[in-house]
């Protein structure tokens, strides 16, 4: 007989709430009580990114046809509209994958121009455009680097696309995503120079012209990494690493989220996912592999083939490959058993996967660099995801959703995740940006919408920070009495509870004594009102605090926690998922 887990069950039931809502063509849902998404208007069905001008404080729409729109919030109508402010006239690119502004203003482009019938071999080139003016739009455009043509993937962001700025501003770092789906020979090549890889630029290069040499790019000190399969989307954090997101190929093998470092090479195309290729074993028979779906057997997929390869290159001598983050859950951790195909869930199993549930296509990440979020979302990433391929998957996970990423750094050469979904019902979203609290989201017509509706923009409004210096200082803050939402959510089995005791009457900046106290009640109970759990219940001064509940004990289920300073009583839900 087969049975669901909890999770897998709610993963089921929310693919069948994201059917009614494709239909309905209903707008995203939030999974947070205090997160509001708002639709702001139909975008272009080539949108493919929203950025942030810290300068002019403007955000801008790129679109893949050459247009760049500035989007216009029109608070007398509230509604919001587009104004094309760059064509190809303007910066002679097309096929317009990435788009990033520097600290002074500069705009930088990656675009791809196709010089074959089967779209296979092309240049790839990255302009910038200074303003004439501080904070002006119009702009001197000319080429910092362009490539020498070479054979790319067919696929169309498996160019040029993902670029980011370094804090400093002396360098930008774009990604040359893979030609091939997992390592195979296509037309006499595999991977070659310029695939597989993220660039380092000078940001104030100028023509450079970029050989499709390995050799030829480390030399030269162009490289930043390898044996990247497809970086769409690269992001600096609050502290400066630099952070990306990846999809995997038509095998079962989990999607990545990688710490970039000068130097390191990232596995592709003898690691995906943190699984070993098949194909570069001997003796490798595609019809028996668990985590290969039948289509993709000898020739019955599109873009490569999966066969017993006996010429798949070795890996390269005296490298040591660099795994992906590791993602500890609660969600997006589905994986299929590398032996038997099993379908199962990491958090469940208290392990960790590298680094999400195969084929979510993540595709968009952001960081709250200022640290201006909430308690549990302060400094963390945001990640998007393209594909809705797993709704009717043995993996149960719909995807098209908002993550969380809580990443905490192990020491020097290691980061851990614990990700969380907030929203999920997008269609195809594939460019982010965070201003603030606020947290834009746009689609892309790639995928088809109910009722032949135009893809979208969206604003998420994230909770902010309630500055609370210690526990005898509250500053800033006009809050007295608060029960935050516990993190994470839904969890298992422990998870933390804040909340804030001030006196009604504080005046903005002034400090607490100790003379203020409250008895302080945080009690635990079921979804009857049955007390299950006391984890506060004594004299508080006033101030911030943070408890940790370990439900380990207690049956998955919806559970109430409820606290109580004198007559104030505030009650939230959590999640317990086993």
């Amino acid at each position: 007989m087969f049975i669901l887990s909890t999770k897998k069950l709610t993963y089921v039931l929310l693919a069948f709430v994201f059917i009614q809502f494709s239909f309905l063509n209903a707008q995203p849902v939030s999974l947070r009580g205090d997160m509001t998404i708002k639709e702001l208007a139909d975008v272009n069905y080539s949108s493919v990114r929203i950025v942030h001008d810290p300068v002019t404080d403007n955000l801008y729409i790129l679109r893949n046809d050459g247009v760049v729109e500035r989007v216009e919030f029109n608070s007398d109508t509230t509604s919001t509209t587009f104004t094309s402010v760059y064509t190809k006239s303007d910066h002679g690119l097309e096929d317009l994958l990435g788009m990033a502004f520097s600290q002074d203003g500069t705009l930088y482009l990656v675009g791809n121009s196709t010089s074959s019938s089967n779209n296979e071999y092309g240049t790839g080139t990255v302009v910038k455009g200074i303003p004439d003016s501080l904070g002006s739009e119009e702009r001197t455009w000319s080429i910092l680097a362009e490539t020498v043509e070479y054979p790319f993937g067919r696929i169309y962001n498996h160019r040029m696309s993902g670029i980011a700025v370094d804090p400093n501003g002396e360098y930008i770092y774009v990604n040359s995503g893979a030609r091939t789906d997992h390592g195979e020979e296509r037309d006499g090549f595999r991977e070659v120079g310029l695939t597989s890889i993220i660039l380092k630029l000078p940001a104030d290069g100028d023509t450079i012209t970029l050989q499709n040499s390995r050799e030829w790019l480390r030399t030269h000190d162009y490289i930043m990494a390898e044996g990247i399969r497809n970086d769409f989307c690269l992001a600096f954090s609050g502290n400066g690493d630099l952070f990306s997101v990846e999809n995997s190929g038509d095998r079962d093998d989990p999607e990545e989220m990688n710490w970039i470092r000068e130097g390191h090479h990232y596995g592709f195309p003898w690691r995906i996912g943190g699984n070993n290729t098949p194909q570069q074993f001997a003796g490798y028979n595609p019809m028996n592999d668990p985590l290969l779906a039948p289509n993709a057997w000898g020739g019955g997929d599109l873009y490569g083939t999966f066969y017993n390869d006996s010429l798949y290159p070795s890996p390269p001598d005296s490298v040591t490959f660099t795994e992906p983050v590791m993602n500890y859950g609660p969600d997006a951790d589905s994986f299929r058993d590398t032996l038997t195909g099993e379908v199962k869930d990491a958090s469940e199993l208290g392990i960790p996967i590298t680094t999400f549930t195969p084929h979510r296509s993540p595709d968009g990440i952001v960081f709250d660099k200022d640290s201006s979020l909430a308690w549990d979302l302060k400094g963390d990433a945001f990640v998007i995801s393209l594909a809705a391929g797993n709704t009717f998957t043995p993996l149960q996970d719909t995807s098209q959703d908002l993550l969380h990423i809580k990443l905490t750094k192990m020491g020097d050469s290691l980061y851990k995740a614990h990700v969380t979904r907030l929203a999920y019902g997008f269609i195809a979203p594939l460019g982010i940006e965070l201003v603030g609290n606020k947290l834009f989201i746009v689609e892309t017509g790639l995928w088809s919408r109910p009722f032949n509706a135009p893809p979208k923009l969206y604003e998420i409004t994230l909770p902010i920070d309630i500055p609370i210096t210690d526990v005898n200082t509250i500053k800033n803050s006009p809050v007295t009495f608060k029960l935050y939402q516990n993190y994470p959510n839904p969890f298992n089995p422990t998870t933390k509870i804040k909340y804030t005791i001030a006196p009604p009457n504080l005046s903005k900046g002034e400090t607490v004594g100790t003379s203020f106290m409250k008895f302080v009640k945080l009690k635990i109970f079921d979804i009857l009102g049955n007390e299950v759990a006391t984890l506060v219940n004594e004299e508080k001064q006033a101030g911030s605090y943070e408890v940790e509940f370990n439900a380990s004990k207690l049956s998955s289920g919806v559970y109430l926690y409820r606290l109580q300073a004198g007559d104030l009583i505030q009650t939230k839900k959590l999640i317990l998922l086993k």
